[in-house]
């Protein structure tokens, strides 16, 4: 679960910005120099998706990992001692430490949470996404049609290695079905169907369909990234200058992630929505009826990586509509994952 790791990176992300700030008003509020300082000194805070929360100093222009930064205010002085920690605290076991190593490694290498955006799709019982005239009101504005999903928690049993696995997790889900077409929809007994509308013009037609939905799907990963022995930690133990760590530090760049399964979706919540102009004013019809949209969904779903970049596409394996209530038609999503929570 990607939760923990977040809420460190968002606690590291404050620190630096407070820490920042107090450095960027000392300065403002500095009188003079140091007495005892004869170089320039500069304190560096960033924060990095690899790397997270990081200080590095920089003397007379040099790079340096440790020493101490100091900077005076009216009445006081603050000085700041930077050095370097090794990779595994001498209070870790090691099998502790390998245990982390292989979270940290397990969820940066399972590519589901993050927040998905892309466009949504309607074919017909042919396949064709221009639809039969029987169901032409839900031709859709494939432009303004679309799909958002948050993946906010993901888990991956792996099979040995973080080279393949199965994933789960859970997400919420926005669909948005944007009608192109002025018509009103309309629900009557067991039928839906749409009535033309000549005036007033609508300027929003939109049924929308709000619910959770959790993946089951296989997943590769092409990049090595070892794991370390029991030798390699023992001697990080010792190494305060981070190098061992370097060679274990695991990263995506470079790495192709394929995943495909299954997801399914469960909407609780349905609204059909309309704003059109009367007289010059803005008028704004809701419905929260469910207009006999089926309302859960089973897709066929694939992702595919590079790096930090991933596309994903998903079929609906049930229809839009219960059967017999409604045209018969497949939902479709396309789109890209737009920030990784990993």
């Amino acid at each position: 679960m990607f939760m923990k790791g977040t809420s460190m990176r968002t606690a590291g992300l404050l620190f630096a910005l407070i820490l920042t700030a107090s450095s960027a008003l000392a300065q403002t509020d500095t009188t003079k120099a140091p007495a005892d300082s004869s170089s320039m000194q500069a304190l560096e805070l960033r924060v990095t998706r690899d790397e997270g929360f990081a200080v590095k100093m920089k003397e007379d222009g040099e790079d340096t990992d440790e020493g101490d930064f100091s900077f005076d205010t009216k009445f006081k002085r603050v000085v700041l001692q930077v050095k370097n920690k090794p990779w595994a605290s001498v209070e870790d076991s090691i099998a502790q430490v390998i245990k982390d190593a292989r979270r940290e490694r397990r969820n940066l290498f399972t590519n589901w949470a993050g927040i998905d955006a892309g466009v949504n799709f309607l074919t017909g019982a042919d396949g064709d996404a221009d639809l039969d005239a029987n169901a032409d009101f839900m031709q859709l504005d494939h432009g303004r049609s679309r799909f958002v999903s948050i993946n906010f928690m993901e888990q991956k049993i792996e099979f040995g290695s973080h080279h393949a696995g199965l994933l789960t997790g859970l997400g919420w889900e926005f669909v948005n079905y944007r009608l192109a077409n002025d018509v009103l929809l309309a629900q009557q007994g067991d039928s839906v169907f749409g009535v033309p509308v000549e005036e007033p013009r609508i300027d929003k037609n939109k049924l929308r369909m709000m619910g959770f939905r959790m993946p089951l799907m296989l997943e590769f990963n092409s990049k090595r990234a070892p794991l370390p022995t029991a030798a390699d930690i023992a001697a990080m133990k010792a190494d305060t200058t981070g190098a061992l760590a370097k060679r274990f530090r695991p990263s995506r760049r470079h790495n192709v992630n394929i995943a495909f399964g299954v997801v399914g979706s469960w909407y609780f919540d349905t609204m059909y929505k309309q704003r059109y102009e009367v007289d010059g004013k803005t008028v704004q019809d809701r419905d929260k009826g469910d207009f006999n949209l089926l309302p859960y969904r089973l897709a066929a779903a694939a992702r595919i990586g590079y790096g930090k970049f991933t596309v994903f596409a998903e079929r609906s394996l049930t229809p839009l509509f219960r059967e017999g209530k409604g045209p018969e038609l497949t939902p479709w999503a396309l789109g890209i994952q737009l920030v990784g929570f990993n």
